[in-house]
């Protein structure tokens, strides 16, 4: 899983995410044109979630997708853990009714058991991780067996990318003060691996492919691995 370096240290990171939370759902509502939605919804739908399952979403954020399977799978058991305190608490006071249980924590040393989950999911994460590969690989120990990942991010670099990237950039020095962090997005989605090099990658960790899902004429790309 190999990157061009810029700057993913924990610390950075963490600060990034803490300044940019406040602002972070309607800036992505609007860059999206509310379409992430739909999206995550839809991701969540593939994954055909077993009753009383336990499923757990990494760099949850402001908790959409934890939220999303909550509401689909209410008997489900719901964690999502994130680096950045302030996005956390976002998320709690989204899903304060829903008995979802969110945590601080670092993706690529969890505090779980092996074989404790049935469903991991991580939307738009995995490139802001100074280490993927230990992050993965914590995904599939933690797994059980036969138990689901689904990874959500940006997908291919075409042309609906680049205008993106434009848009992403106004946006921001619109909306908000610190649109570095945005920056630091853009540059962070160009230098992502494609779709099919993350499948690649997955499939060394151990996963099998199940199924892979493109949106936006592929600026967003889903997969669903099987341990």
């Amino acid at each position: 899983m190999t990157q061009n370096k810029i700057d993913k240290s924990p610390q950075t990171i963490q600060t990034m995410f803490n300044i940019i939370a406040d602002k972070y759902d309607l800036i992505n509502n609007i860059m999206s044109l509310g379409a992430h939605k739909y999206i995550k919804y839809k991701s969540i739908k593939n994954l055909d979630i077993k009753p009383n399952a336990k499923v757990i979403d990494l760099c949850c954020g402001t908790g959409d997708l934890c939220n999303i399977v909550k509401k689909l799978h209410p008997d489900s058991n719901v964690t999502g853990i994130d680096f950045s305190d302030n996005m956390l608490e976002i998320a709690r006071q989204k899903n304060v009714n829903n008995k979802i249980l969110y945590f601080q924590g670092d993706v690529t040393n969890l505090p779980y058991e092996d074989n404790s989950f049935d469903t991991v999911t991580m939307a738009f994460g995995l490139r802001n991780i100074a280490n993927p590969e230990k992050a993965v690989e914590e995904v599939y120990r933690i797994l059980k067996p036969q138990g689901k990942f689904l990874h959500i991010d940006f997908g291919e670099k075409n042309c609906l990318s680049r205008i993106y990237n434009i848009f992403t950039k106004i946006t921001s020095k619109i909306l908000t003060e610190n649109n570095s962090a945005y920056e630091y997005l853009i540059q962070s989605k160009n230098i992502f691996p494609s779709p099919e090099d993350l499948i690649k990658d997955f499939e060394r960790k151990g996963f099998i492919r199940e199924k892979r899902q493109d949106y936006l004429f592929g600026v967003i790309s889903s997969q669903i691995m099987t341990k």
